[in-house]
């Protein structure tokens, strides 16, 4: 398959890699349609973050599944589904919270070094029934490739403020998650 990979400072590459394995029993396998670019990419771009080894960007993804493991019920080969750009175990109490980052377990983000990147053919998704939401109809693929991080990060910003009715707030920088909290703080 093919993926994106930055190994080193502005120098990025697309490469030819084996195709993933299914990642345990509750995994999924995604052929990606759609990925973002996210400013924590640009952060590995333009050498913010060094790098040990080269890596797979993107953690902005929709796709079709096109491979389960037999402990996945939510999702099944076809669906068009987002990937949440976060991944928790799934099973924790921090898990239960729907919130990924409070996995007890340790939360992991696509294109951080552990799990690949997003910006692939393919994408093994772990704990399949936490990570991937199937996509409404109604829905176009740009709209929930927003919805995988942008819109999530900044709407969760905005509640995490809040913000009482009619108050006043600031964003600090109008990139796509600073409109995205704008928008969310509305409501």
């Amino acid at each position: 398959m093919r993926t994106v990979v930055i190994d080193g400072p502005t120098s990025i590459r697309v490469e030819t890699r084996p195709d993933p394995a299914l990642p345990g029993p509750d995994g999924a396998i995604v052929s990606v349609t759609a990925a973002g670019i996210c400013g924590s990419d640009l952060h590995f771009y333009e050498a913010d973050f060094p790098l040990a080894e080269p890596m797979p960007l993107g953690h902005e993804a929709v796709g079709t599944v096109v491979e389960v493991g037999p402990d996945v019920r939510t999702v099944k080969v076809g669906d068009q589904v987002m990937v949440s750009s976060v991944t928790g175990c799934g099973h924790c109490p921090g898990c239960a919270t729907r919130d990924p980052v409070m996995c007890h377990n340790g939360f992991q983000i696509f294109g951080g070094g552990v799990l690949d990147g997003a910006q692939a053919d393919l994408l093994a998704v772990p704990a399949a029934d936490f990570q991937l939401l199937k996509i409404p109809e109604a829905i176009s693929t740009e709209q929930a490739l927003l919805l995988t991080d942008n819109l999530a990060t900044g709407w969760a910003a905005a509640q995490r403020a809040d913000i009482p009715y009619g108050g006043t707030v600031a964003v600090m920088g109008l990139g796509a998650v600073g409109l995205c909290a704008l928008r969310s703080a509305l409501f």
